[in-house]
C-alpha cells in the first residue's frame, strides 16, 4: 500500500504537515530577530556562536520545507523493503514446498498434510476438507477442531491489524511534526528532542520489514519442517 500521497497538496496529511511547517518557519523568524538583536546590542549570541549557527540554520530551513517528502521517501523505502522480503521468502517457500491436489485427496490426507497446509499458508477451505477427512467424515469432530483454530486466527488477525493501525498512526504523527523536529535540531538545548523523534521514526520504519521477515520466514520454515518430516 501507499500510506502517503505526496503529490496531493490538498490531502489531509500534507495539510497538517503544512500547518506545522508554518510554526517552524515562525521559529526561524524569531531566531533571526534574536540574531539581529545580538549583533546590534552585542548581547546574546556571540560572533563565534553565530558562525556556527548560520550553516545549521540554512540546512535546517531546507530540511524543514522538504521534511514531508524526506519522510515520505523513507516510508516508501520501508514498504519496498518489507514487501520485497515477504515476496522473496514466499517465492522460496513455493519453490521448496508446494501443495498439490493430491495433498487433499481422501486417500492421502493425514494430520501431517493438515499441519503442512497450515504452516505453509494453505487455504482455509482445503483445511476444513482435510480436517473432515482426518476425523473420518464426522462433521461434529471436524467442527470441534476447526472452531478453536478459526477463533485463534481471527484474534491473531485482529491483533496484527491493531498493531499496524497504531504504528501507522504514530508514523503519521511523526511526519506531521517533522518540521518542528528539524527546528529542534538547531539548538543544543533542544537537540535531544530531534534525536528522540529520529530514533522513534526509524524504529517505526524498521518494524514492517522485520514483520515481513518473521512472517515469510515462519511460513518457509514450516514448509521445510513438514517436507523433511
Amino acid at each position: 500500500g501507499q500510506p502517503l500521497t505526496v503529490n496531493d497538496p490538498n490531502g489531509p496529511l500534507h495539510t497538517a504537515w503544512n500547518v506545522m511547517r508554518s510554526f517552524a518557519n515562525v521559529a526561524f523568524i524569531i531566531l533571526f530577530l534574536i540574531i539581529i538583536y545580538s549583533q546590534v546590542t552585542g548581547w546574546g549570541i556571540s560572533n563565534y556562536g553565530l558562525k556556527r549557527l548560520l550553516p545549521r540554520m540554512i540546512i535546517a530551513a531546507i530540511l524543514v520545507n522538504l521534511s514531508f517528502y524526506i519522510t515520505a521517501i523513507a516510508v516508501d523505502l520501508s514498504n519496498v523493503l518489507g514487501y520485497g522480503l515477504q515476496d522473496t521468502l514466499i517465492a522460496i517457500r513455493e519453490a521448496t514446498f508446494s501443495i498439490t491436489n493430491e495433498t487433499y485427496s481422501a486417500e492421502t490426507t493425514t494430520w501431517a498434510n493438515i499441519a503442512g497446509a497450515i504452516l505453509s499458508g494453505g487455504a482455509a477451505t482445503y483445511g476444513i476438507i482435510a480436517l473432515s477427512t482426518a476425523t473420518a467424515g464426522s462433521i461434529g469432530a471436524a467442527v470441534y477442531f476447526i472452531v478453536p483454530l478459526l477463533v485463534g486466527l481471527v484474534l491473531t488477525a485482529v491483533f496484527v491489524l491493531l498493531i499496524f493501525f497504531v504504528l501507522l498512526s504514530i508514523i503519521i504523527i511523526l511526519i506531521v511534526i517533522s518540521p518542528l523536529a528539524f527546528v529542534a535540531n538547531l539548538l543544543p538545548n533542544t537537540e535531544k528532542w530531534f534525536d528522540k523523534w529520529r530514533d522513534l521514526f526509524m524504529t517505526m520504519l524498521i518494524f514492517f520489514p522485520a514483520f515481513s521477515l518473521v512472517f515469510g520466514g515462519s511460513q518457509l520454515a514450516g514448509g521445510i519442517i513438514i517436507q523433511n518430516a
